[in-house]
C-alpha cells in the first residue's frame, strides 16, 4: 500500500506533478511486464500423437504406458520395445520419429517469441541414448515460418539440425546419420563438422574403427531408415482420434480389476478402467483399426504373465 506524508499533502503542485511521472512511469514497467513473457524463452512441451504399443514415458524415474495425447517436456524419456514405434509432435509441428527398441531423452526444450505475431523459435537438445530417430519439419511448420534450432546427442557424435528431414541411430556397434531433405552437420569432439547436404547424404562410424568420410546411402539403404520408424498399420497402432478398443477383461471383483490394468500399464499398454453397475471393463481405448486392436489382444492373450483370458474388440461411439 502506498501512503501520502504530510510534506507531500503540503506540497500539491509538486505532488501532482510526481504522480503524473510515477504514473507514466508505472505504466511503462506495466507494459514491459506484460510484453516480456512474450520475448522470453518458455518451457515447451512435446505430444504423443501415436504409438505402436508396447511403448513407455518416463519423467522423474517413474515409467508408465505411452498413450496418445499424453505431453513430454524437458527431462522426459520416450522408450520403445521391440517391434515399437512411437511418433511425437513438437509445438513448432515438426515431427519425431522412433523406431523399435529406442530410449530417447528431452535434455531441453524452450520455445520463444519476439512478439505475439512472429513466428515461434524453438531451441532443444535431445540425446539418442539407443535405437533409430528421425525428424522431420512438415507443411504446417514450414508455412508458419517457425524457426529451429536442434541438436541430438549419440553416442560419439552431436548432430545439428537446422530445418530438414533426416534419420539417424545409435547402438553400441555404431552411430549413423542420414539426411533425406536439408541439411545437418555432425560434430565430435575437437574435430571439423562434418556437413551432410544433399539428400542420401550418409556418414556412420563403428565402435573401435578408424571414421570414414561421408558417402551415400544406396537406394536400398534409404528405403530400409525409412521403414524403420515408419508405423506398420494392423500392429497395435493407438492415435488420437482412434476409434476401435480392445477390451481385456470384464469383472465384478474390483481388486482383480485394477491389478489387470497396473500389469497391462507396467507392460507399456495403457489400459483403462471403466465401472458401471458393479462391472468393472479394463480396456485400451484410441486403437487405429479393428486390426490393430485385435494385434494388441492377441498378444496379451498369448502373454499368460498378463492373466488376459477373455477379451473383445469393439467400435467405440463418437
Amino acid at each position: 500500500m502506498f501512503k501520502v506524508s504530510r510534506v507531500a499533502r503540503a506540497s500539491a503542485p509538486y505532488s501532482s506533478r510526481l504522480l503524473r511521472m510515477g504514473t507514466v512511469a508505472l505504466l511503462g514497467c506495466a507494459l514491459a511486464w506484460v510484453a516480456a513473457p512474450a520475448a522470453r524463452a518458455a518451457p515447451s512441451q512435446t505430444v504423443v500423437e501415436a504409438v505402436q504399443l508396447p511403448a513407455w514415458v518416463e519423467r522423474n524415474g517413474e515409467r508408465r504406458a505411452a498413450s496418445p495425447g499424453a505431453t513430454l517436456r524437458s527431462n522426459d524419456r520416450a522408450i520403445t520395445a521391440d517391434g515399437s514405434r512411437m511418433l511425437l509432435r513438437l509445438s513448432d509441428q515438426s515431427v519425431i520419429k522412433l523406431g523399435e527398441q529406442t530410449d530417447f531423452l528431452i535434455r531441453s526444450m524452450d520455445e520463444s517469441r519476439a512478439s505475439d505475431a512472429d513466428p515461434a523459435a524453438l531451441t532443444t537438445t535431445f540425446k539418442l541414448i539407443t535405437g533409430v530417430f528421425r525428424y522431420a519439419t512438415d507443411y504446417t511448420s514450414k508455412a508458419l515460418g517457425n524457426r529451429r534450432e536442434l541438436n541430438l546427442e549419440l553416442a560419439t557424435a552431436t548432430v545439428g539440425i537446422r530445418g530438414t528431414d533426416f534419420w539417424s541411430m545409435t547402438d553400441a556397434a555404431h552411430d549413423a546419420v542420414c539426411v533425406f531433405e536439408g541439411k545437418v552437420e555432425v560434430q565430435r569432439d575437437a574435430k571439423p563438422g562434418i556437413g551432410l547436404d544433399k539428400p542420401g547424404a550418409f556418414w556412420v562410424v563403428f565402435t573401435g574403427e578408424p571414421e570414414k568420410p561421408a558417402g551415400q546411402a544406396t537406394p536400398e539403404q534409404l528405403a530400409k531408415f525409412v521403414g524403420q520408424a515408419e508405423m506398420q498399420p494392423g500392429k497395435g497402432i493407438v492415435l488420437r482420434g482412434g476409434r476401435w478398443r480392445a477390451v481385456a477383461a470384464t469383472t465384478s471383483s474390483l481388486g482383480e480389476a485394477v491389478a489387470l490394468r497396473q500389469r497391462l500399464q507396467t507392460a507399456g499398454y495403457p489400459a483403462e478402467m471403466v465401472s458401471r453397475s458393479g462391472r468393472h471393463e479394463v480396456r485400451i481405448n484410441h486403437f487405429a483399426t479393428r486390426s490393430d486392436a485385435q494385434a494388441v489382444l492377441a498378444r496379451l492373450q498369448a502373454n499368460t504373465a498378463l492373466g488376459v483370458t477373455q477379451g473383445a474388440v469393439l467400435l467405440s461411439a463418437r
